[in-house]
């Protein structure tokens, strides 16, 4: 069964996205140097790929780099738990991002939580985890004028 896909829904998901994305950004610096530098690596890949607007490369990055947050998170149940809601909102993403994405902004918060975690800087990672949710919120409700 496919559930479906609706701004009411996917503003409630981000709700709990938001607070799970920011624990794990805040979480991840903790990681071993070679997990956090891997992080940072994913970051620069997404500003490449958004360059040269390649959106499909850029969502495969995207899916690469939550995994990588996750596992240096090392907490199972918020790794799990955002295994289905990544699922969910790059369902939303690809349906709307012709109409509304902005590749290089999505870029630049994702390589900015990838440079405070590599940066072992948990603060600034919470905060910019904060602001790549902000930006994927905007995303939604721009659907709204499509």
């Amino acid at each position: 069964m496919v559930s479906e896909i609706n701004l009411r829904l996917q503003l409630r998901l981000l709700e709990v996205r938001r607070e799970l994305e920011r624990l794990m950004a805040s979480l991840a610096p903790s990681a071993p140097r070679g997990g956090t530098s891997r992080i940072r690596g994913g970051g620069g890949s997404h500003a490449r790929r958004s360059a040269k607007a390649d959106d499909i490369a850029f969502m495969r990055l995207d899916q690469r780099f939550n995994i990588l947050i996750a596992t240096a998170a090392r907490n199972e149940f918020a790794r799990r738990s955002m295994g289905l809601m990544n699922a969910l909102s790059r369902r939303f993403w690809y349906q709307h991002y012709q109409q509304v994405a902005d590749l290089p902004l999505a870029a630049k918060l994702h390589a900015a939580v990838a440079e405070a975690v590599a940066q072992k800087k948990v603060k600034a990672a919470a905060t910019a985890s904060d602001r790549l949710i902000d930006y994927i919120e905007d995303f939604a409700r721009k659907t709204l004028d499509t």
